[in-house]
């Protein structure tokens, strides 16, 4: 058995931001970082954007930290190809896939999660794929240019921004939801109405309400077939319908999981010195209360760096506001807070034409902005996010000499 002081099991960024935590606090203490990829911790953002669209591109780009830097720190041990198998919570235990021990005063689990797949037939067909990994990227980004036609099942976040990349590699792609509306898990029904039209305005069409029932072909896919009964010509399926977490080593620990592993404010698990964070992770939200799971970019390097100084013996609470991004085709948008289900929205700017913000509010409080080619606002709405503002307040903020009546009419 090899003993550490931190044994972090996970290899994305949440991981390698724990390390960054430890060492703001600990700067000796020995660390060990299990992940069962081939590559060191790295960002997933650029495998539908940047990465596709990059041939020459190679992997180190998109590394977390330098090339090599794991293997230049003292103290700190990356494990590659090691899948942890078992957690022993009572003696801060993990065991490997092939038998091996590791023993850690404190345990982190930010195991990330997986691609979701569908109930359906024919998913092991050649032609079929998810995007989690950069081996996933990869592959699409060999496959899309020589494709007569892509379906991209699911207009999410890996859906919408495969097929803005997609049109710029001059493919013409259909993306098929049964929504209503795209991304509807995260902008309200105005900022999905806009989105689709900027969408299809540059090629991409869609197909919103209809469910896919099967997976067609021989040796390779062929068709999408929907519940409906028609068929969807394809010779490229991507299906992007989310991440399931990976929480199955906490749930046979016994530890407490509910759609990700539950931490309490300070990250650790219902299992004393056993934390987690990221993607994994279900916490305390710390504006709107009840717990919730978040995963993105943002929310996993702060977490991440949180869990790791909390392990190396701080109490500090996760006091974070996390955003999600997105960037495809000319725009460049940051949410922050709840906006899917705003009773109402106040646009300021105009939609498609350049800089806007979008304020979202129920009841009569913010809670939530959304931010399109406005990158210069971040700071501003993270903070009048987390006030909670009134609407009073806020309308008085953002255009003082207009009433109420006219920036609300037409904007819900």
């Amino acid at each position: 058995m090899q003993g550490f002081e931190y044994v972090i099991v996970g290899g994305g960024l949440a991981a390698s931001a724990a390390v960054d935590g430890i060492r703001e606090v600990d700067e000796d203490g020995s660390i060990a970082v299990l992940t069962d990829e081939s590559e060191p911790p790295y960002h997933r953002p650029p495998l539908s954007k940047e990465y596709l669209q990059t041939p020459e591109a190679p992997r180190d780009l998109l590394y977390v930290k330098p090339s090599g830097w794991f293997e230049d720190q003292r103290g700190v041990t990356l494990f590659t190809r090691t899948r942890a198998d078992r957690l022993d919570p009572e003696r801060l235990v993990v065991t490997t896939e092939s038998g091996e021990s590791l023993e850690g005063s404190r345990i982190l689990l930010a195991t990330g999660g997986r691609a979701r797949t569908l109930p359906i037939q024919g998913l092991g067909m050649k032609g079929i794929q998810t995007l989690r990994t950069v081996e996933d990227s990869e592959k699409i980004r060999s496959e899309a240019p020589g494709a007569h036609q892509v379906a991209l099942v699911g207009a999410g976040f890996v859906g919408m921004e495969l097929a803005a990349t997609l049109r710029k590699l001059d493919v013409d792609p259909v993306v098929i939801d049964v929504a209503d509306r795209v991304w509807c898990t995260v902008f309200p029904p105005p900022v999905s109405r806009f989105l689709k039209r900027y969408f299809e305005e540059r090629g991409v069409r869609f197909l919103l309400e209809r469910e896919v029932a099967a997976l067609d072909g021989g040796e390779r896919v062929e068709r999408v077939v929907l519940a409906d009964g028609d068929e969807v010509p394809a010779d490229l399926v991507v299906v992007g319908v989310g991440i399931q977490p990976n929480e199955q080593i906490a749930r046979e620990a016994g530890l407490a999981v509910q759609d990700g592993i539950i931490v309490d404010s300070y990250c650790e698990t219902t299992a004393g010195h056993v934390y987690a964070a990221g993607d994994v992770a279900r916490y305390p939200d710390p504006v709107f209360g009840g717990l919730v799971r978040t995963d993105h970019w943002d929310h996993a390097r702060a977490q991440g760096k949180a869990a790791g100084r909390n392990m190396a013996g701080r109490r500090e609470p996760f006091d974070h506001l996390s955003y999600f991004f997105t960037h495809v085709f000319d725009l460049s948008i940051n949410v922050f807070g709840r906006t899917r289900d705003a009773e109402r929205t106040i646009v300021s700017g105009e939609l498609g034409s350049g800089r806007s913000v979008v304020y979202c509010v129920s009841g009569d409080r913010l809670t939530g902005t959304i931010l399109i080619n406005a990158n210069d606002a971040m700071d501003e709405c993270r903070a009048l996010v987390r006030e909670r503002l009134h609407l009073d307040a806020l309308l008085e903020r953002i255009a003082p000499d207009q009433s109420a009546d006219m920036l609300i009419k037409g904007t819900s």
